[in-house]
């Protein structure tokens, strides 16, 4: 069975030693506070943005009612999507959290991509597991009820995270407008899975207490 890289930061690790000193040695580090934009929608692709920090929303334009479309995660390749196909961004992306970004060289990553076979087809299967990522994102949250859209929300925290407890980097009224709920919803959830023992929550600290509850919720919801 062929392995899936399922994140950017792999799939670049498919690069010989010296390709990667290459890669890296002409890049660029530029830090964001949380809120900052990242990618402005309609803006050129003139490099790739490698999230090495942080957690960053997607979303349709850039405005504070804006219409969300996923998270992204540390690994990830902001936009990768839209870099071999429109060449314009057609989405926006906003820091959640404090994020440190590797500005990496578009032509010199093209170049790798047509002399380094093995690298070309980690990016092949990186580009197919972003669009899984994407479709499953879309449905989860537009087939499910409330309480599956928030509890597949928070097990994105858990695996992306690596631990049960942690700092979500959004406020109840965000993690509304994340899943496409009110905010209302979202309170009663919480408080729902606070009752039945599956999660602990104190301001942004979550930490969850019956994954495999979560699961099904996320999944049957």
């Amino acid at each position: 069975m062929e392995i899936i890289y399922p994140t950017g930061s792999s799939c670049i690790e498919q690069l010989k030693h010296e390709e990667k000193d290459e890669l890296f040695g002409s890049a660029q580090i530029l830090d964001f506070k949380a809120g900052e934009v990242v990618i402005r929608k309609g803006s050129p692709v003139h490099d790739l943005y490698l999230l090495q920090t942080g957690t960053v929303e997607l979303a349709l334009d850039d405005t504070n009612s804006r219409q969300s479309l996923m998270l992204l995660f540390s690994g990830e390749i902001i936009g990768v999507n839209c870099a071999y196909s429109t060449m314009h961004y057609r989405f926006s992306a906003r820091a959640l959290s404090d994020c440190q970004v590797l500005i990496i060289n578009y032509q010199l990553f093209t170049r790798l991509l047509e002399s380094n076979p093995r690298f070309s087809m980690s990016f092949i299967q990186y580009i197919s597991m972003v669009n899984e990522n994407f479709l499953n994102w879309h449905m989860k949250l537009t087939e499910r009820n409330s309480a599956g859209a928030l509890a597949f929300l928070l097990s994105e925290f858990v695996k992306n995270y690596g631990q049960n407890t942690f700092e979500i980097p959004l406020t109840r009224s965000e993690m509304a407008r994340v899943i496409g709920f009110s905010k209302e919803s979202v309170l009663k959830n919480l408080a729902d899975f606070r009752k039945q023992g599956i999660v602990e929550s104190d301001g942004k600290k979550i930490t969850i207490l019956d994954y495999s509850r979560l699961q099904d919720i996320s999944v049957y919801g």
